[in-house]
């Protein structure tokens, strides 16, 4: 691994010969009065002082480094350059076991806006101390926003019965976060759907009537924008969040996939009843000197046909930024063009690839945000890395690779580095460890069996398939044992408990220095990919033709109960380590409705009164 390759990359590096050790190294009193967390970002404590000289002539998150055998000098014009500075220093010495190469470093980001999109509202809502860390470690490779995303989980006065059944985080917490970040250069944005994605607060009795509703009155989960009574309550709901956030530059009011309305309405009455709400409240906030994100894709086709017209864009105004979401890994975004064409603010939002499935796809992550990236550069105002917990069951602590390219790609668009390269610079500056490409890949490369690329066709044609297989088997995995097996799925993951198994060996023997924690949930899915592998070999596409084939699985599947029962105490325990108790118990009945159907199987082998058809709850 290249010593000099850093997570994001310097715009420019010129090595010199020598180095200088960090141990004697200490931040001068200067900085420590400019920086209130400099000795947190470089926490050696040598006899020699790095010094820092002013310039007026950078941007405000911008430095220079000049590194000598006997000397380190730090030019900025801002705090936030001088931090930045010091958190290359930091990962100098990390990357090169406390020596500090010399070398002349000139860095600035290429865009604005660098960071995270948490979603707290479908899986794990972070304690206090969580939330702090990941303000700590966005700081660290020099992200600077962080926006959790907030379906019911903060706790809002106007509406004090949303969230009654999950655990929202205080307006007061909130406001101590806000402060907390600052001192991290990191801001504070919201993410607050004033539309769709009501999923949760759709179900109770308080929120029926402002919601929309079919044909035949069933309850959907987009509010009515028709109603007064909704245009009121996001109102309220917004001057909330300007109280509690009210350092951040922008408010995100959400505006994502209300398929709803085009299929009730039509695109053309959908497109007004849309437009007019979200061109609302952009009034509404600006009247407030706050400026308004919102999601694309009403606009910009993702997948299906539930978008508005594309021209519909042109009626909304131009000071909107435009969170455009796009996952897939593509050799051109059509719709980045087509935002540039309309004359539209946006930020690009990949994906860490890591919800619906155990291990996240560390290649689709990596090649999803480098591909946007370099499409967009600096017409781009930014990168907010996605991550989302859809299925409720994947752990946040997972993300941080997909986080890591974010940093990489939004402050150099045009960073040259393999996946590889990537991989190398998580593990080593992330876990303090030097991984081994062979044993990595062998274990990652498991998406493969879904793979069948022919090499002409666009990257568009070929990724899904790439990217399925942790998809099926975590699908496979929470599917009642009761039911048949998919054949193609048991065929394709033949061989692969094995493959798990020995990357457990490997990666188990590892000591990580750093993010223990983090590496344990690492570790934790690998245990939960065999257990997945062994219910996929156990588990029958058709009957037992025999009794005596039924009572021979009967152990078996009950070392597989215990199993799930094991994994369900160590998932509680890595989840209370860092997050609330709110959205746990989902996720232990989705163990105990596993072990239940466990047991049912365990009963039809041995007291079924017929073997000739597969058993059905």
């Amino acid at each position: 691994m290249n010593q000099m390759q850093l997570v994001p990359q310097p715009k420019v590096i010129c090595c010199t010969k020598g180095s200088i050790k960090a141990e004697v190294l200490t931040i001068s009193n200067e900085i420590a009065g400019i920086v209130p967390k400099a000795g947190e970002i470089f926490p050696y404590r040598g006899a020699l002082e790095i010094q820092a000289v002013k310039k007026e002539n950078i941007g405000k998150e911008a430095y220079t480094l000049s590194i000598k055998e006997n000397s380190i000098i730090i030019g900025y014009s801002e705090p936030n350059g001088l931090y930045y500075a010091l958190a290359t220093l930091r990962q100098l010495a990390l990357l090169n076991d406390g020596n500090i190469p010399c070398c002349e470093i000139e860095d600035a980001p290429d865009m604005k806006i660098r960071g995270y999109s948490d979603d707290i509202s479908r899986g794990q809502i972070s304690s206090f101390e969580n939330f702090k860390e990941i303000i700590r470690r966005l700081s660290e490779i020099k992200c600077n926003l962080y926006m959790p995303y907030i379906e019911d989980t903060m706790q809002f006065d106007c509406i004090p019965t949303s969230g009654r059944f999950s655990d929202p985080v205080s307006k007061e917490e909130w406001k101590e976060l806000v402060v907390y970040a600052k001192n991290y250069y990191v801001q504070i944005t919201p993410i607050i759907n004033t539309l769709g994605h009501w999923d949760k607060n759709a179900t109770l009795q308080d929120f029926r009537e402002l919601m929309l509703k079919t044909a035949d009155g069933k309850v959907v989960s987009n509010l009515d924008a028709r109603k007064q009574e909704v245009q009121d309550m996001v109102l309220k709901m917004l001057d909330e969040a300007i109280e509690v956030f009210g350092d951040s530059e922008y408010i995100h009011v959400g505006g994502d996939e209300v398929a709803e309305y085009t299929n009730q309405f039509g695109k053309d009455k959908a497109m007004e009843i849309f437009n007019g709400h979200f061109k609302m409240m952009n009034d509404y906030l600006k009247s407030k000197g706050k400026k308004m994100m919102m999601y694309s894709d009403m606009y910009t086709p993702v997948w299906g046909d539930y978008q508005l017209k594309l021209e519909a864009i042109d009626d909304m105004p131009n000071d909107i930024t435009f969170v455009y979401w796009d996952y897939a890994c593509r050799d051109y975004y059509k719709n980045i063009d087509s935002l540039k064409k309309h004359g539209k603010k946006f930020i690009i939002s990949p994906a860490t690839h890591s919800w619906n499935r155990f291990l996240p796809q560390h290649y689709a992550s990596w090649l999803n945000t480098k591909s946007v990236a370099k499409q967009t550069g600096s017409d781009s105002n930014g990168v907010i890395m996605s991550s989302w917990c859809d299925g409720g069951m994947n752990l946040r602590e997972e993300n941080w690779y997909g986080l890591y390219c974010a940093a990489i790609y939004s402050w150099n668009s045009g960073a040259e580095l393999s996946f590889d390269e990537t991989v190398c610079l998580y593990f080593k500056l992330f876990f303090g460890i030097e991984v081994d490409l062979t044993a990595y890949h062998a274990l990652f490369d498991y998406d493969e069996r879904f793979l069948e690329r022919r090499t002409e066709e666009p990257i568009e044609f070929w990724y899904e398939k790439r990217f399925t297989a942790g998809n099926k088997l975590c699908s496979a995995f929470w599917q009642d044992a009761t039911q048949p097996a998919d054949a193609e799925l048991k065929a394709k993951f033949a061989g692969c408990r094995e493959l798990f198994e020995k990357a457990q060996g490997y990666f188990g023997s590892l000591q990580p220095q750093r993010n223990e924690i983090a590496y344990e949930v690492f570790l934790f899915d690998l245990r939960r990919s065999i257990a997945a592998t062994k219910k996929l070999e156990l588990q029958r596409v058709d009957a037992y033709e025999t009794r005596e084939q039924a009572m021979a699985d009967i152990a078996t599947w009950g070392e597989l109960a215990a199993e799930v029962n094991q994994l369900k105490v160590e998932n509680e325990k890595l989840w209370m380590a860092s997050n609330r108790q709110s959205e746990w118990l989902y996720a232990k009945s989705k163990y105990e409705d596993l072990y239940d159907s466990i047991q049912s199987v365990i009963r039809y082998c041995r007291y079924g009164k017929s073997m000739t058809v597969v058993k059905h709850l």
